[in-house]
């Protein structure tokens, strides 16, 4: 009987959470070869991520098949997640899609919020951007974190929803609170602007430095702008840290810290280095401090053609 093995799943459970993920797979396996759905769920997710044993898709997709078969929600949705992230929209994004929808009509929370996108962006299925504000509010309701961020993006930018910068900040504001890294990173954003709410930039810095400890590089950057002007030296490792892992925001704030000298000596040639980088990656106030340095020969040639280039195509962003 399923039941039986709720003693020993519980035991797994205690050895997952403290991340011993082998010896939770002892305990797991014997339930799930029994039909103990959790347990064969579990099976899945840990072949699915490589937790403790080589990473195995197809393991995985037995076990959690299984699970799904039996009526197991959370297995349905890894089943889909699975789908999508290993074998690509191209060739399963049928199957993900009508996983994640089976899930999602019975209230699975993470499903909802996947079904959102799905719809948004006509993945597996026609695009109907009414059905991905439904199941992103469902989402939000349900107490998901990426549904309470998709839905604050969509009050935010005003494309599926009417744009509600107070409902912006309200739904921010619950996945942050739940450590969504884009979310705290975006009400660290709200909160220097004043959208949505009143403007307290110590509380954004707050935000910010969660965000960019959960690794959000952009949040690491926006943190490093705030902290400029009364730390320049540490402003400009959090710039370092962050442009070095691709962060364009970054890459604009440490060129522009070489270029004058804040927090670090001044070099001409590292300053065109990282503001180029910047550039390239679309920031548009790169692109004009760029063009600066072309029109005055600072770590380049006088350049007025570039100068030009890079002006004009600033002005199209």
């Amino acid at each position: 009987m399923p039941g039986s093995f709720d003693e020993s799943f519980e035991l797994a459970e205690e050895l997952f959470r403290d991340k011993h993920y082998s010896e939770s797979l002892r305990y797991y396996r014997k339930a799930a070869y029994a039909g103990h759905a959790p347990s064969q769920c579990r099976m899945g997710e840990i072949y699915y991520k490589g937790l403790g044993v080589k990473n195995n898709p197809i393991e995985a997709i037995n076990w959690l098949k299984q699970s799904s078969e039996a009526g197991y929600d959370q297995g349905t949705y890894l089943l889909a997640h699975l789908y999508e992230h290993c074998f690509g929209w191209d060739a399963y994004g049928g199957q993900a899609f009508q996983l994640y929808a089976q899930a999602a009509e019975r209230d699975h929370p993470a499903a909802c919020a996947a079904l959102g996108l799905c719809y948004r962006a006509g993945l597996g299925t026609d695009q109907n951007l009414e059905l991905a504000a439904k199941w992103f509010i469902r989402a939000a309701e349900l107490g998901d974190p990426d549904g309470q961020f998709r839905l604050a993006c969509c009050y935010r930018d005003g494309v599926i929803l009417e744009r509600d910068p107070e409902s912006a900040f309200v739904w921010f504001s619950k996945a942050a609170e739940q450590e969504h890294p884009d979310s705290m990173a975006c009400l660290g954003t709200c909160l220097i602007t004043g959208f949505g709410t009143e403007r307290d930039l110590s509380l954004a810095e707050y935000w910010f430095t969660k965000a960019g400890d959960a690794g959000n590089v952009d949040a690491m950057a926006c943190l490093a702008h705030l902290i400029e002007g009364r730390d320049p030296e540490l402003a400009v490792e959090k710039y370092r840290k962050a442009a070095e892992q691709g962060s364009a925001l970054a890459q604009y704030g440490l060129g522009h810290c070489y270029r004058f000298g804040k927090g670090v000596e001044q070099s001409p040639e590292k300053a065109i280095k990282w503001l180029k980088n910047a550039a390239y990656n679309g920031v548009k106030d790169a692109m004009l401090e760029l063009s600066q340095c072309y029109r005055e020969g600072f770590g380049t040639p006088v350049n007025e053609n570039d100068a030009d280039r890079w002006e004009k195509e600033a002005m199209r962003l």
